[in-house]
């Protein structure tokens, strides 16, 4: 049991040594007027980490995707065809988000009006599903969580038991980002939090359009590719 002890600890400090979820919820914190928010994001990563780890852990991820792999032989052009329509109209949703959002700034929309219209966009929900959505694209190479997971599964411990060291695996998890929201916090109204919100602010009102057309592109491509192929 020490050894699963360890090696929760150690896992997961690794695999909570990732600058791309650092990086956005430093983006999402620039963005939000109510800071108190950015929790609906660390909690989107921190429920959808547990609830994968869990499926996966007991075979239900696996039942899914056989599933999902039997759908796709059985009805291919259907479902490619839906992903594929789905695909491009995101898209072109994205494409015609950065457009306005590029006509907005040319018509000498202030830096300080973007900011103020983000949280009408980026509602609690909106975070939370973010960070869920962030945390599954995130799982694939998740090696650190999956090795836990292999290691967990030859000590057949119970429900609580497995469920406990699960939790505690997320906690280290999101560790970092919550350090990140309380110091971030903390320096509040500095000229350097001022400064990289000026300068996030900017990068923000871009954020939700590319990443709505490049997970267009990319559902695009994988339903060209299933269809090719």
């Amino acid at each position: 049991m020490i050894v699963l002890l360890g090696t929760t600890l150690t896992a997961s400090f690794f695999d909570s040594l990732n600058p791309s979820a650092i990086v956005q919820q430093m983006v999402l914190q620039a963005m939000v007027k109510r800071k108190r928010q950015i929790w609906f994001f660390i909690f989107g990563i921190a429920l959808a980490n547990l609830l994968l780890g869990l499926a996966v852990y007991y075979g239900l991820a696996a039942w899914v995707w056989r599933w999902v792999e039997g759908l796709l032989q059985d009805h291919p052009l259907p479902v490619y065809g839906a992903c594929g329509a789905g695909g491009v109209a995101l898209f072109l949703l994205g494409v015609w988000f950065l457009w306005k959002t590029r006509q907005s700034r040319r018509q000498g929309v202030s830096q300080q009006e973007g900011p103020a219209k983000a949280p009408a966009q980026l509602s609690p929900l909106s975070l939370f599903l973010m960070g869920a959505g962030f945390c599954l694209v995130e799982l694939t190479s998740a090696l650190p969580y999956f090795g836990f997971l292999a290691l967990l599964a030859t000590y057949q411990l119970a429900f609580p038991g497995a469920l406990l060291f699960m939790l505690l695996y997320d906690f280290m998890y999101i560790l970092p980002l919550i350090l990140l929201y309380f110091g971030y916090n903390k320096l509040q109204g500095t000229g350097a939090i001022q400064r990289l919100e000026a300068l996030l602010g900017n990068v923000s009102a871009y954020l939700v359009p590319a990443v709505t057309a490049i997970a267009g592109a990319a559902l695009a491509w994988w339903a060209g590719s299933g269809l090719a192929g």
